[in-house]
This record gives structure tokens, C-alpha cells and sequence, in this order.
């Protein structure tokens, strides 16, 4: 089993599952996620953000030909697997090298939707900019799924941070009681 590590910046390789990597990203809370790209350059990502409690889910679409996306900016994008179609909210990104779509989402099947189907499409005001081949998805999914119960596991078994001496001092979320704080 590979070694986890929390505390590094950087997203740490899972594992590699028929094409697609699992890795953990620190700076979205230790969310795991799977990545591939396909032969246009186009990127697809699924993950877990415990950033966001509201939304922890989310899918990130990239390919360095668009670049007229604005950072930012938001955009309808119509998405669809297999014959399932809805619209989502999607964000502009500017990574390096990378102009990508940011989807988040709060329904916690979206994994298990992305594992029984074969395409995933995206399309903005009609035109398709996305016709991407799920093949493998359900093997990394499951990884992905194990990634994130060793690295939940991990977290549980940090140790809790010091507690303050000072018994005056607030505790996160109230407001503070120290008669010496102006």
C-alpha cells in the first residue's frame, strides 16, 4: 500500500487503473481523484473537494485548445453518459498549460452514475466540445473509492491539535470571551 502523506501540496500518485491515475489532492481537503486524458488533449477529472461540504464532488474538463475560456467566468454546459443529459454550472479555470471547466456537485451517486456508462459528452451552446470513452472507469472508480477510505482512515487517526492553556481563549466559532482582547 502506498504512503500516505497529508501534510505535502502537491497531489500524491494512488495508483494507475487501466489508464486512468488515482491520486490524492491535498489542497481540496484530501480529496482523491481519477484523471485520463484522450488523444485531443482533452483531460477529464473526478473528485472528492471537502473544501466545499455543500458540493464535495466534482468534475473538471480541460484541453489546452481552449483558449478563449475565461477564469472566472461561468458557463451552461450541457453534459450527458450514455443517454442521461442535464445542464450544470461549469467555471473557467487558467492552470498552467491548461484551460479547463470546473463542475461541482452535491449528489453523492455521481461516481457510481459515471461507473455503468461507456461515453461521457459535453457540449457548450450546441456545439460539442467533449466525446469522451468511459473504458476502464468502473475499476478506477473503485480505487478511487478505496483511495479516499485509506486516506478518511488516515485523517481519523491524526492526532487531535494542542489545546490552548489559555482558558479564556474562544473556541473556533464563538465569539471570544477574553476580557483582555480589545
Amino acid at each position: 500500500m502506498p504512503r500516505i502523506v497529508l501534510a505535502d501540496q502537491e497531489t500524491i500518485q494512488w495508483k494507475e487503473v487501466g489508464g486512468w491515475s488515482v491520486a490524492i489532492d491535498p489542497t481540496l481537503d484530501n480529496g482523491c481523484f481519477v484523471l485520463t486524458s484522450f488523444d485531443d488533449n482533452t483531460i477529464i477529472r473526478l473528485g472528492f473537494n471537502f473544501r466545499k461540504k455543500d458540493n464535495p464532488f466534482y468534475i473538471m474538463l480541460g484541453n489546452p485548445n481552449w483558449k478563449s475560456l475565461e477564469k472566472g467566468k461561468h458557463y451552461p454546459i450541457e453534459l450527458s453518459l450514455d443517454q442521461f443529459k442535464w445542464t450544470a454550472d461549469a467555471r473557467g479555470l487558467d492552470m498552467p498549460g491548461l484551460k479547463s471547466l470546473w463542475i461541482d456537485f452535491k449528489d453523492p451517486d455521481l461516481i457510481a452514475e459515471f461507473e455503468g456508462k461507456l461515453s461521457f459528452r459535453a457540449s457548450f451552446k450546441g456545439k460539442q466540445i467533449a466525446a469522451l470513452r468511459l473504458k476502464d472507469f468502473a475499476r478506477a472508480a473503485d480505487e478511487l473509492l478505496a483511495c479516499q477510505n485509506a486516506v478518511d482512515d488516515a485523517v481519523a487517526k491524526q492526532p487531535a491539535p494542542p489545546r490552548s492553556k489559555d482558558p479564556l481563549e474562544a473556541k473556533p466559532g464563538t465569539q471570544a470571551s477574553d476580557p483582555f482582547d480589545l
